[in-house]
């Protein structure tokens, strides 16, 4: 019973963690503004449209939650930013792709954004950028892609934040994760893709957040520090250089699934059946691990909700 509750618990906590708050946020998404749904329309998409200016019937919209901006290069931000200000229950603001340097001023006159997306700015300010929404209760910040290699210490003062993606960027700075220690709400925490060959000690420091996502990296091997991190659920290590099981997860007081799926794992340390730890789920998926290693594997985690070892076919 305690397991089959667990599983349940895992499934929704998946769920949630994996969901597109994009395209599942306030019904339909609209690509125009249709004088007939004014009031229907509280998602707004007028991304790729080459627009140079909003158009002055988005003031007319009843009730605007989210709009994507992105990818129109010559539109003003700050203009439209005010256009848009009459919208008060504004909460998603994506600004992808539009060569943004920094944020202006007018960013503050959304009381409850609480989603900004910034995928695709290569070369922004990110300090000044923190510093204009540090009083909006963000929630949700991307900074995907942006060729960050350090996180400024002023988002610490974003409290609210709870997901932050930072996936391809290069942020293998010690100091970078010691502030992200400090965001005291902080759930889940994206740093794939960002060519890390080694997690820094400060890692540690994170020890607030629930779901971490390291996959599609270059880590061979995990610092012992991880272990302080004593709230994380899930941890999504897939497509590393991993040759072993890391050890440390054993070690960890929440840790309730592993992905590591797609690596160069052949072992299972030995640890793994004599500790004692939560971890319930392991996902092994396209690893080099022989035979008689999965029979080990399997009756060292039988009692596990879920475990998986499909392979390729390795020679």
């Amino acid at each position: 019973m305690i397991k089959k509750q667990l599983l349940y618990h895992l499934c929704f906590l998946l769920l949630c963690s994996s969901c597109n708050t994009y395209t599942t946020f306030y019904s339909k998404t609209h690509i125009e503004i249709d004088s007939e749904k004014f009031s229907k329309i509280h998602r707004l998409d007028l991304s790729n449209q080459k627009l140079k200016e909003l158009p002055n019937s988005i003031t007319k919209l009843n009730d605007l939650r989210m709009i994507n901006l992105s990818n129109n290069k010559n539109l003003d931000i700050d203009s439209s930013l005010r256009l848009l200000s009459v919208h008060k229950n504004l909460e998603v603001l994506i600004l992808d792709s539009l060569g943004i340097k920094t944020i202006p001023e007018s960013i503050k006159l959304f009381p409850k954004l609480k989603q900004i997306s910034l995928i695709n700015n290569p070369g922004f300010d990110l300090s000044q950028i923190l510093q204009q929404i540090s009083e909006l209760p963000i929630e949700f910040l991307n900074l995907k892609n942006n060729q960050l290699t350090k996180i400024p210490e002023n988002i610490t003062a974003i409290n609210t934040l709870r997901d932050l993606n930072l996936s391809y960027n290069e942020i293998d700075d010690a100091e970078s994760y010691f502030y992200l220690g400090k965001l005291p709400d902080l759930y889940s925490l994206w740093i794939d893709h960002n060519n890390l060959k080694k997690l820094p000690n400060t890692i540690s420091k994170l020890n607030q957040i629930r779901f971490f996502y390291i996959d599609h990296n270059d880590l061979e091997t995990l610092p012992d520090q991880l272990k302080e991190m004593k709230n994380v659920w899930v941890i999504h290590a897939g497509f590393n250089k991993f040759k072993e099981l890391p050890s440390v997860f054993s070690s960890m007081k929440s840790l309730l699934m592993v992905h590591i799926n797609n690596n160069e794992i052949v072992s299972i340390p030995t640890t793994y059946e004599t500790e004692k730890y939560p971890l319930a789920g392991l996902i092994l998926d396209n690893n080099p691990l022989s035979q008689e290693e999965i029979t080990k594997a399997k009756e060292t985690f039988k009692g596990f909700f879920l475990l998986s070892f499909k392979q390729k076919n390795y020679k």
